[in-house]
Order: structure tokens, then sequence, then C-alpha cells
């Protein structure tokens, strides 16, 4: 795939992300219960890691940003120097910035390490029971909630549109505290967050064992021409099959990957096939794909597109695929197409279309 059609395709992904954030789409960024945009912000006391009791109360009269961070999520690792440089840039205006861990297998103690060996001098809190993490909706690591000076949440997502600094084309956490220091509205005041899932309390038992079945994963891709998808799709005929088109360079495509992940888990064992096929290059198979889905704990089938022209693919899969990523296609138990999402999934929509096929 040409660099020309990476930028033209990753352009036209962030473009439909958009779009659903802005209408509301698929409850994008909007915690489905939990902190509401222009609603007031559920209050909190926390202990640092030095023993100290935050309140959000106590922050009143300043912006607030309200950061859910993690020890050992790869995605929100990667984002430590930009929101340290954040959070160092925004003091001047007096932003407050507070980190919050809420992964029951991170210790007060590694959250204090973690802290000291990436240099983050704001206040990290530990949340026991991840109660602020549940009262806020929180769903991943890293996700930014900011606060006005009344307590009002005015944004809620992510830092910034890709984990890879280079790919950065928008600066959302900073768009948003440039305008509300300037008296104006967030005119984003949603982006979905993406990242590592909260690892919670109530989720422990279940994370053991999958952590155990996975411990030694070892990610396996292969390859499908265009030429073969048909044959590919048919044989899997008697099962659900969803088909996920994705790439490690497109944002919303590593942002809805957990879903898939979740998904798997759920109807692996119920006659639902799940395949993601990526559209990286086979350059990039082992220093970024691979390690992407072993990270991700995907257990499911996935292929590289083995093609130098994306249309050859597009030909064969839908017509009407403008190549958009990332693209996810469902096929019954006779391999008719029955769903077909462009862009960032609507999670109810592919469940109530996966459960539809699968009778």
């Amino acid at each position: 795939m040409t660099k020309i059609r990476k930028t033209m395709i990753t352009m036209l992904a962030s473009m439909i992300l958009l779009l659903n954030i802005v209408s509301g789409a698929s409850g994008a960024g909007q915690p489905a219960d939990g902190a509401r945009i222009g609603q007031p912000a559920p209050d909190f006391s926390l202990t640092d890691t030095t023993g100290k009791t935050h309140s959000l109360k106590t922050y009143r009269g300043r912006i607030a940003v309200i950061g859910f961070m993690s020890v050992t999520c790869p995605i929100s690792n990667d984002y430590n120097d930009r929101i340290r440089s954040i959070a160092q840039d925004y003091a001047k205006s007096n932003v407050a910035f507070l980190g919050i861990n809420s992964n029951f297998d991170e210790p007060v103690s590694a959250v204090s390490d973690h802290a000291d060996k990436y240099r983050l001098t704001f206040p990290m809190l530990k949340d026991i029971d991840n109660r602020v993490a549940d009262a806020y909706g929180a769903e991943r690591t890293p996700e930014l909630f900011v606060i006005d000076p009344a307590g009002v949440l005015r944004y809620h997502g992510r830092i910034d549109n890709s984990r890879d600094l280079r790919r950065v084309k928008r600066n959302d956490l900073r768009g948003a505290l440039d305008e509300m220091l300037a008296g104006n509205p967030v005119s984003v005041p949603e982006a979905r967050a993406f990242g590592c899932l909260i690892k919670r309390s109530k989720d422990a038992e279940t994370l053991k064992l999958a952590e155990e079945q996975t411990k030694d994963f070892e990610p396996k891709v292969g390859r499908l021409k265009p030429v073969d998808f048909v044959k590919f799709k048919n044989a899997a005929q008697g099962k659900v099959l969803v088909i996920n088109f994705w790439a490690t360079w497109c944002g919303p495509c590593v942002a809805e990957f957990p879903e898939f992940v979740a998904l798997d888990a759920k109807y692996r064992d119920k006659g639902v096939k799940f395949v993601g096929i990526t559209a990286d290059e086979p350059v990039d198979l082992n220093s970024k794909v691979i390690p992407f889905i072993k990270e991700q704990k995907a257990t499911f089938e996935m292929l590289l597109q083995d093609t130098d022209d994306p249309e050859e693919m597009i030909a064969v899969v839908d017509k009407n695929w403008q190549g958009t990523l990332p693209a996810t296609f469902v096929y019954d138990k006779a391999g008719n197409l029955v769903y077909v999402r462009y862009g960032i999934i609507d999670r109810d929509l592919l469940v109530e279309a996966i459960e539809k096929a699968m009778k």
C-alpha cells in the first residue's frame, strides 16, 4: 500500500471517527454510565503515593485534568512523555493535573516507582476497588476528563489521535484546554479514548485465568491473497464469520481493537469466528503487527492482506468499500453478507448483527 493511499485512508477514517463523536453515534467518547459532558463531575477523595489525600472539590476555581493511567499498559506508557509535557505547560496557566491508577493488579508501590521513572511530577492517586473509575465511566488507559473551575465536565477522551507521535494530527486535550483558557466552549468535547482496558477488581479472577491461558501465546499471522478471499470466506460456512480489516497505523483501528478481543472471548464457543486482516506492510509484521497482537492478547485468526494493490482486495470483499479503515463485515452461517461497517464500530449494532446471524 502506498504512503499516499495510507494517508488518504487515515484521513477518511479520522473524519468518520470525528463525525461519530460530534453526532454521538455509537456513544463515542460518552461513558454509558458515569460523568457526562455539561454536568457536574463526580467528587472524590483519593490518596496519592505519598499518603496525601486529594479531593476534587479542593480544585474548584481551577481547571482540573483527571487522567486514568497504567503502570504496565504499553499504550498508556507511550503517552507518559506527552502527559508530562502537557501538565508542565499548562501548570503555568494554573491548570491542575491528577493521575489516577484504577488497575487492581498495580499496587501503590508500583505506581510510585512508575511515576519516578517517567518523572511524572503531578499527584498520582490510587483508586482502590476502581470506585472513581466507575463513577466517571472510565474504561481505558490513558483516558482523560477535563473539569472547569465550577466543577463541570467539559472534555472527555483521548490526548491526541495516535500513539505514534509521527502520526499525530489532532491534539485534542491541548485544544480543549486552550479553548477553555480562552473562555470559549470546547468545540470537540468528546474524542474516543483508546488504550488498554482498566483492570477492575470484579474481573480479577477472569483476567487471571485469561493471562494464564495466554502466558505463552505467540501470535501467528498468515497471508491472504485477494484471489483466495471468497474461498476463505466460504470455508467458514456453518459459523457466523466476523472479519475486521485494520492496521497498526490506523488510530480508529487501534481504538476499537479491544472490543473485538472481548467479543471473540464471548462468542468463540457459540459458533462465531472472528478474523482480523491487517493492511500493514509485510516489513512491519514482526516489528509492529505481532507485538501489537500480543499485547492485546488477541487469539483469533489473524491474516496479512497479501497484495500490492488494495483495490484487488476491495473488489472481492465489497465493491462499495472505498478502502477506509477500519472496516467490519459479518457473514451469516450460509456465507451471506449481513452487516457492514466502514469506520469505527457501533458495538451495539455489531452485537445485534451477530446475534441475529446466529439464529
